[in-house]
């Protein structure tokens, strides 16, 4: 779910924070710049971890307008970066139903769905609840019991991919989220976890 990468940068640090210590300035910086940035194909930053390697500055003059004399540090660094796997399990809330599937939040990460194609079968949306419903059938008793994907339940989900739009021109391109998980509840153990009492 979470992973390390190797980031490349130049980091700026104003004249105003020289007489600090610069080390910790830069690092505030990289959290300024990266922490809840999406990286295109890599994933969402959420934590600054390490150095990897601390170069000299390169100092450039300024105008008193667009530049201000900022010293460039050349910096490799590693992030704590959330780019959940195929096939990995997670734990969310349901934050919400439509006739498209259910849409979930893990808290710091919000553009979670799951298609209603990807839901337990036997299915049905409950249009007057605006609920998903899956509609179990004992096989052995034949008896049908109904379990409702009820908003703000804990939802166990498996992931099926994660996304990454194509950069774009047009509207609809700007509205779409940098990065989106498709998961699925298509197994045993998966769903809302009230559904499957722990194992003593």
């Amino acid at each position: 779910m979470f992973t390390l990468v190797l980031i490349d940068d130049d980091i700026p640090v104003q004249p105003s924070d020289f007489r600090g210590e610069y080390r910790l300035q830069v690092k505030k910086e990289i959290q300024c710049k990266y922490v809840d940035r999406v990286i295109p194909n890599v994933g969402l930053c959420v934590e600054f971890y390490d150095f990897h390697e601390f170069r000299d500055a390169i100092v450039y003059p300024g105008d008193g307008k667009l530049a201000c004399g900022e010293a460039y540090f050349k910096v490799e660094f590693n992030m704590i970066v959330f780019r959940p796997i195929a096939n990995e399990w997670l734990v969310g809330c349901i934050s919400g139903s439509s006739e498209k599937g259910l849409s979930v939040t893990l808290g710091f990460f919000h553009d979670v769905e799951v298609p209603s194609s990807n839901l337990r079968t036997p299915y049905t949306f409950d249009a007057v609840r605006q609920v998903w419903v899956w509609q179990y059938r004992n096989l052995e008793t034949r008896e049908s019991i109904n379990f409702f994907y009820e908003k703000e339940e804990l939802l166990r989900f498996r992931v099926i991919s994660v996304i990454f739009p194509e950069a774009g021109t047009t509207q609809k391109d700007k509205k779409e989220t940098p990065m989106r998980i498709v998961g699925a509840v298509d197994l045993d153990g998966l769903g809302c976890m009230c559904w499957w009492p722990e194992a003593d």
